[in-house]
């Protein structure tokens, strides 16, 4: 009787603030996607992380060779720490990649979660036909990634396309606190009193008339658009990318491309051709950019 053939795939995680991400990676896909709140400390972790590796592999017959990890912060891909300030805060000033290998007995990639999706959309998404893109990932802050030549620009402190720490007014305001839909919500909670609404509710009110939302959506959309602005006349790319969730909603690209558009009329940059568009993944891309910075270390390794 012949053997049954186990498949060999990698192990993708997604670690973030709230929520910790997870999939199989075999035949160019992602299998058994999981999340689960993200735990308070490293060894609770890597037990959660070891007992989703079993039930994923078990559930798919295949057998884990390596693990690919996006995580939040200025991440030294050759060091394997946190070089600046993560939202996690157990994985700052720590050797990462060093204890989840020694833990786990196989080898182990690291990237930023922004640079993870630029990966994903420059290996298998919608920057995979131009040289160089500028992502803006628009989430509870303002992230992003710069790829020229489908390679990362990261720069000497691994802090390229960290755009959210952009200051933006005389006030000292940023772009995550300008530009964040999150922070929109809360603004828009304070003004009207109601604490516990979300950014998408602010965007629906403002659809149906809502005056004061309507106010609060469009200082975001302005916000994004100078940020958006100031990238393209700064860096030139062939492409800059908008990603996170609010990407989804195909009347932020149009507003923020118009308004673009004006700006560079405005200034006499109306030549330059960068295209604005979504990016392809949404949950996925750090999982799938995580697999893509696996892949290049291993290259680089043999």
């Amino acid at each position: 009787m012949a053997e049954a053939i186990v498949q060999t795939a990698l192990l993708a995680v997604d670690i973030g603030g709230t929520s910790v991400k997870t999939a199989l990676w075999r035949n160019n896909g992602l299998f058994c996607k999981q999340h689960f709140d993200t735990p308070a400390t490293w060894s609770e972790l890597l037990t959660k992380l070891d007992a989703v590796k079993d039930e994923s592999t078990a559930a798919q017959g295949a057998r884990v060779t390596g693990i690919a990890v996006s995580l939040p912060g200025s991440v030294d891909t050759v060091t394997g720490t946190i070089t600046g300030t993560s939202a996690v805060h157990y994985l700052n000033a720590f050797p990462v990649r060093q204890s989840m290998a020694d833990y786990f007995r196989l080898p182990v990639s690291l990237q930023n979660d922004a640079n993870c999706a630029a990966l994903a959309e420059s290996w298998l998404g919608n920057a995979s036909d131009v040289a160089s893109t500028v992502l803006m990932i628009v989430g509870t802050g303002i992230g992003g990634a710069i790829v020229n030549n489908q390679q990362l620009v990261t720069s000497h402190d691994n802090f390229a396309g960290e755009f959210g720490y952009m200051e933006m007014t005389a006030e000292g305001d940023t772009l995550s606190e300008l530009a964040s839909p999150v922070k929109m919500a809360q603004h828009y909670g304070q003004a009207t009193q109601q604490p516990e609404i979300t950014g998408r509710e602010v965007f629906e009110r403002a659809d149906k008339g809502d005056a004061q939302a309507q106010r609060y959506v469009n200082r975001l959309y302005h916000w994004l658009s100078v940020a958006a602005y100031n990238l393209i006349v700064g860096l030139n790319p062939d492409r800059l990318l908008i990603g996170g969730g609010l990407s989804a909603r195909e009347a932020v690209i149009a507003e923020i491309r118009h308004r673009v558009s004006a700006m560079q009329e405005r200034h006499s940059a109306q030549t330059i051709q960068t295209e604005i568009e979504p990016c392809k993944y949404l949950n996925d891309a750090n999982l799938i950019g995580a697999v893509r910075q696996f892949e290049q270390a291993q290259d680089v390794a043999h």
